[in-house]
């Protein structure tokens, strides 16, 4: 199983160095989380979907990483929508799948290790405090190389409950996968106590 989201490439966005588009996340963030605006968030939304397409990124390798955030999403607005107001679901999801695909779309174009080294020259001031940024890097690369595990185990444990005609329940997709999840944790970390690191 491939643990990285990174794809090869030569596109612009490949080529951005890993602190401004770490910080260009970081700013959306903050952008979306200051307006109500349905029409700025799919603006922003827009221009998201536009990196994808400058970044020239197989589709393949897109679709496999989105097609479990837009089953979430879609339950997220049927939810809103049913106990809130539609335009309410409107924006939260414009909101969530902005910051989603601005994060998809720096890891799918930054390799993990470019992200580490970055994190860790801005950690560095925080040592002073007891920060160990070596260590904080590494929980951050982890957790970037977790995500296809969860995608992939989210994938996999539908197709097989589908098989079983239980593709309409919910608790049977999410029970196990948080169990399969929790397991891979749980081996994560015991590797890395078997490699003498400590947090």
């Amino acid at each position: 199983m491939n643990l990285s989201l990174y794809q090869p490439g030569a596109s612009p966005l490949h080529r951005l160095d890993a602190g401004w588009k770490l910080a260009g996340l970081f700013a959306v963030g903050v952008a979306v989380l200051l307006t109500d605006s349905a029409v700025l968030l799919a603006s922003g939304l827009a221009v998201v979907l536009a990196g994808f397409v400058l970044a020239r990124l197989p589709l393949g390798a897109v679709l496999r990483q989105t097609l479990p955030l837009f089953i979430v999403l879609a339950l997220f607005f049927a939810a809103h929508a049913v106990f809130t107001t539609p335009e309410t679901g409107i924006v939260l999801v414009l909101r969530f799948a902005t910051i989603i695909g601005c994060g998809l779309l720096l890891t799918l174009t930054t390799r993990v290790s470019e992200m580490m080294a970055v994190l860790e020259r801005a950690l560095r001031p925080l040592a002073v405090f007891g920060v160990n940024p070596a260590k904080m890097s590494l929980v951050f690369a982890l957790t970037i190389r977790f995500i296809p595990v969860l995608a992939d185990t989210w994938m996999s444990v539908r197709a097989a409950q589908q098989a079983r005609g239980l593709g309409g329940n919910p608790l049977a997709l999410l029970i196990p996968v948080t169990v399969q999840t929790l397991r891979r944790a749980d081996q994560i970390a015991e590797a890395i106590e078997a490699r003498g690191i400590e947090f």
